[in-house]
């Protein structure tokens, strides 16, 4: 869940950065898409450990990174977002759409405004997405024009190499925020 579960809440700071070697690897952050809306829980039909690769792009199709990683999903596992998101969509046992808007101020009189658009299909073991994330910035604060517009585009695919481990699913996160975490760690 982690995997599939963050890239949403982290997906602000792969725009701000455009390089590739800004943009965190997806150990570190992915989440998108989940196969689930936020807020849902993990159905049986995606739970298990899946062996995820992404392919990252800009809207242009200019390749830009490329990263793997394994994730497990157990079943009623939930997402609750970030409340500076709002995200809607839809699911089914094999495939999901989701859109996610929010924003966030990059410093006084500077609003980075993003928009998250994904969806997938999952067919037995393995499954598909692509996600789309603009973010534009608006404001009169003194370096806000020098922010251009940009558009990033993730090509999921994921196949699942077994059932979710009980004792892993039988021991739940503590709830954090994504700044809890990082405090811990310094």
């Amino acid at each position: 869940m982690k995997y599939l579960a963050t890239l949403l809440l982290l997906s602000a700071s792969i725009l701000t950065a455009q390089s590739a070697a800004a943009r965190p690897t997806a150990a570190q952050m992915h989440g998108i898409p989940t196969p689930l809306i936020v807020g849902s829980s993990i159905p049986v039909d995606w739970a298990g450990v899946w062996s995820i690769s992404d392919s990252t792009y800009d809207c242009t199709g200019v390749f830009k990174s490329a990263s793997s990683v394994l994730d497990t999903l157990c079943v009623g596992q939930t997402f609750s977002g970030d409340s500076t998101f709002v995200c809607t969509g839809s699911s089914t046992t094999t495939t999901y759409q989701e859109t996610c808007t929010g924003g966030f101020d990059l410093f006084p009189d500077c609003h980075a405004s993003i928009v998250m658009e994904s969806h997938g299909t999952r067919t037995g073991e393995s499954y598909y997405s692509v996600t789309t994330i603009s973010t534009t910035y608006s404001g009169t604060g003194e370096g806000c024009n020098l922010f251009p517009s940009s558009c990033t585009q993730i090509n999921t695919r994921g196949t699942r190499t077994g059932p979710a481990p009980a004792a892993y699913c039988a021991t739940p996160a503590r709830a954090a925020t994504w700044g809890e975490l990082k405090s811990l760690y310094r």
